[in-house]
């Protein structure tokens, strides 16, 4: 694994001993911090290629350790892995807010802790490369991740997602433009989060000309609204068990005049069909929830 250096802050001695097992037989190397002061320290004088910080810690915590990470220029692009055995979507959102990578609840699971620490380090050595163009694919690296690092770095960005057509325009660090087919703005960038598959290309530098200058907006404050339609709005569809599945529309839809027009290409993917109503999502989740119950959308089987 190139000889990448990972830190581990945590209190604990046992999360230790198991994550140090699971990278050390995966080639990478470990170095070990009982909290987020020494992690500091040890950062001063071997600089890790990725760090993996307890959230509850005494004396300083994982979230102030994190702001402190973020606040040294010299270990702002070093991914941070925040560790918890707490399930809560206020702490995820802090945690993305102070510029978290990534979050991996205890008990560890070791295929998907190698899994995304290995997508992370390949994420920062492309960019870490490239020459104003940076390329990938979304099942490497997340959405969410890809706009923090920019945030983080204060990057001016052109985002392009040609499979989902979809591109996201960031200037220094903040949210410029947002487009998914005919949508724009902050209901784009949900229908993008729910497509989320598929390679991306960046371009680094100067925005097109009809973009640059556009009025800008926080991107972690916008990112963080989005994020929790999509969450609660994946949730939902989990529920309705579609997720992945063929939908076909009844011939006699008169009662939902929304879903007329797209008769003509049933079967479609529940998402798809979503995504590709007019109007905001969580509308158009309503009147697909209606029509199901009213048993004018079948699974196909």
């Amino acid at each position: 694994m190139d000889n990448y250096l990972i830190l581990i802050i945590d209190d604990d001695q046992t999360y230790h001993v198991i994550l140090e097992g699971y990278l050390r037989a995966s080639g990478y190397e470990v170095i070990h911090a009982k909290d987020g002061s020494q992690g500091l320290k040890i950062m001063e004088t071997q600089k890790p290629d990725l760090v993996l910080l307890d959230i509850q810690m005494p004396v300083m915590d994982g979230f102030k350790t994190l702001e402190l990470i973020r606040k040294k220029k010299a270990f702002r692009d070093i991914p941070v892995f925040l560790l918890t055995s707490l399930v809560r979507e206020t702490l995820k959102i802090k945690g993305l807010e102070l510029g978290a990578d990534d979050y991996i609840t205890k008990p560890f699971n070791r295929e998907e802790v190698l899994a995304r620490i290995k997508a992370a380090l390949r994420r920062v050595t492309r960019d870490s490369r490239s020459k104003g163009v940076m390329e990938g694919n979304l099942s490497d690296l997340g959405l969410s991740d890809l706009l923090q690092s920019m945030e983080l770095g204060s990057k001016t960005a052109s985002i392009f997602m040609k499979e989902i057509d979809g591109d996201i325009f960031i200037e220094n660090g903040s949210l410029v433009h947002v487009r998914q087919g005919n949508f724009t703005g902050e209901q784009a960038l949900i229908r993008i989060f729910l497509l989320e598959q598929g390679a991306f290309s960046v371009r680094f530098g100067e925005l097109p000309p009809d973009i640059a200058g556009k009025g800008a907006k926080p991107l972690m404050s916008v990112l963080m609204g989005v994020l929790a339609e999509v969450d609660e709005t994946e949730d939902i569809i989990s529920r309705m068990g579609v997720e992945n599945q063929l939908i076909k529309i009844d011939d006699n839809i008169s009662d939902f005049p929304a879903l007329e027009k797209f008769k003509a290409i049933s079967p479609i993917s529940f998402i798809n069909l979503l995504v590709l109503m007019e109007g905001e999502v969580k509308n158009n989740l309503k009147i697909l929830i209606m029509a199901s119950k009213k048993g004018k959308l079948k699974i196909v089987r």
